[in-house]
């Protein structure tokens, strides 16, 4: 749907509202601008973690435990087409996907960068291993080890910022951790062959290797959070030797809170 930009106050109205007299247009804030590229980059968010993300901090600085404003704001961005909820089965609950209306209102307020365009659905066969990416993210920039997230989709769409990985050893995003170093982060959701994992170190120790000779960009290390005890231990045998190149964390560990045993200082 075609939309225009007023000039100064950033507000942005469709087509359809100015025939419409008497409808209020919608102011877009910075807010709702980082909740579209959010959810267009990671595919899509429920409820709950739009308000962990974008809510919980209030002006006053103490942290909302009500996720009402967050829920009055989305329904007003839906009703006006910049999102659209799809209830998943799978999990009982509905979630929040950015439309190409959003996607046009970032390209026209925000037009230092490219955007990828809005998903048509959630794809069950990736849903679980979307879902537990972005809990792995929150949790890690809740715990400040994690800043300037590049997620999978962007990783797709420029090479140069996957270090020139063709897309079967792309990482599913890189980040800055807390010491300002560009990180890898891989999420391993069902157990691989042992030769698969070795092969994709082989190629992340490329990348990182490249990038601490030659500077540049590229990632100097990678996390990876694995689900299965069994990958944990794989990981962690494969990359001994690579002392301060790769940190294996499970994710119960990294999500629930609960110490982990950290062997090397990177991520």
């Amino acid at each position: 749907m075609p939309i225009e930009q007023k000039q100064n106050d950033g507000a942005i109205k469709t087509e359809e509202e100015t025939k419409q007299q008497g409808r209020v247009n919608i102011q877009l804030t910075k807010r709702d601008l980082d909740i579209f590229e959010f959810v267009l980059e990671m595919k899509f968010a429920d409820l709950n973690t739009i308000h962990q993300k974008f809510f919980s901090h209030l002006q006053s600085g103490k942290i909302s435990v009500s996720s009402w404003w967050a829920r009055e704001r989305l329904a007003l961005l839906r009703q006006h087409g910049f999102l659209r909820t799809v209830r998943f089965t799978f999990s009982g609950k509905t979630y929040f996907l950015a439309t190409e209306l959003a996607h046009v209102a970032l390209t026209n307020m925000r037009i230092e960068r490219s955007f990828v365009r809005p998903v048509q659905g959630i794809d069950v066969r990736t849903f679980e291993h979307d879902l537990r990416v972005i809990e792995a993210r929150l949790a890690l920039e809740r715990l400040g080890r994690a800043a300037n997230w590049v997620p999978e989709r962007r990783l797709k769409s420029d090479l140069a910022l996957a270090s020139g990985l063709s897309r079967q050893y792309q990482p599913d995003a890189i980040y800055q951790n807390k010491h300002g170093e560009m990180m890898a982060f891989e999420l391993e959701i069902s157990p691989k062959k042992k030769e698969r994992y070795a092969e994709k170190l082989r190629k992340y120790l490329d990348v990182i290797r490249q990038a601490e000779t030659q500077g540049g960009p590229g990632f100097r290390g990678a996390l990876f959070v694995v689900c299965h005890d069994h990958v944990f231990n794989i990981l962690s045998e494969l990359t001994r030797r690579h002392e301060g190149k790769f940190r294996i964390e499970r994710f119960d560990e990294l999500v629930g809170g609960a110490p982990a045993a950290e062997k090397q200082e990177v991520g």
